[in-house]
């Protein structure tokens, strides 16, 4: 029986999704009148979560027009999944850890997208639990999503490794106690 868990965000960790989400969002915000930039939006936004980057993006949206906003987003979101980087290298090592490890996927990305992206690339079936911002309580960098597959595996922190990019990820993987393993620069 597996004592193990690897723990792996989504985006910027196992794909570049940059373009896919800016695409996404420019052409929602762009028919309301807003005029998003793509080094904002990569320096600001990407690897926060909606509700902190939202406001930003839709200056003066009231939170009705900042939740039909991301919900237009997430119905783009498909249309982009070409301009998606798959990171090759950890996938292999994810494949090759699913003999000793739970596999799980805690991401502060729509269930709905992060679902999409995985069957694009043929990937869905390589995480024995998927974790989108859906399932769980506070994004990060709070650890809630990390402990919440801990303890869905019983996996002891020492017996954990995530794999994050993010500084917010990076910080609740830090707070949760177990190891880390910071990816950068694989496209």
């Amino acid at each position: 029986m597996k004592k193990k868990l690897a723990v792996f965000d989504l985006d910027g960790t196992l794909f570049d999704t940059t373009r896919v989400n800016f695409l996404s969002y420019e052409k929602v915000l762009r028919r309301r009148g807003y005029q998003p930039d793509f080094s904002f939006f990569r320096s600001k936004c990407f690897g926060h979560d909606f509700g902190y980057f939202g406001p930003l993006l839709a200056p003066g949206a009231d939170a009705e027009e900042l939740r039909a906003i991301h919900q237009e987003k997430k119905e783009c979101y498909g249309a982009f999944l070409g301009e998606a980087v798959k990171n090759d290298h950890l996938f292999h090592l994810l494949h090759l850890m699913r003999k000793a490890y739970h596999t799980a996927l805690v991401t502060a990305g729509s269930k709905e997208n992060s679902r999409q992206i995985l069957r694009y690339f043929g990937e869905e079936a390589a995480f024995d639990l998927i974790l989108s911002a859906e399932d769980v309580p506070r994004p990060k960098p709070d650890p809630s999503g990390f402990l919440l597959a801990m303890n869905r595996f019983q996996a002891a922190p020492q017996d954990t490794i995530i794999f994050e990019d993010s500084p917010a990820g990076i910080a609740a993987a830090q707070a949760s106690g177990a190891h880390l393993f910071v990816v950068k620069g694989y496209n």
